[in-house]
């Protein structure tokens, strides 16, 4: 059973890290489905009336679209070395015996 939950702390942390590299290698962003380049911006266009907790659609440029497409990157990479760091600790306590379960010593 240990065994199966290191695996999978090892395949979330890995999976990830690679979700992460993906959402920085990005392709080039968006304006309602057209490329855009660097100095464009996006007009954002109303489709009916801005509702109560909606907010007001605004306009973007192009480098807030990038950003928008890559946020999250380095946090998902940040918490997959810190799911394979914990593999690691745990991996090394339980191949000590550190984590082992020992009969207490007679009085």
């Amino acid at each position: 059973m240990a065994v199966v939950i290191l695996l999978l702390l090892l395949g979330a942390g890995a999976g990830l890290i690679l979700t992460g590299v993906g959402k920085l290698q990005t392709e080039v962003p968006t304006c309602y489905g057209r490329p855009m380049a660097p100095g464009d911006t996006c007009v954002a266009h109303s489709a009916g009336p801005v509702t109560d907790g909606m907010p007001t659609p605004q306009d973007s440029t192009y480098q807030e679209q990038l950003d928008s497409l890559t946020s999250g990157g380095w946090t998902s990479i940040g918490l997959g070395l810190v799911l394979l760091a914990l593999c690691v600790v745990i991996g090394l306590t339980w191949a000590t015996g550190a984590g082992r379960d020992r009969p207490a010593p007679p009085p």
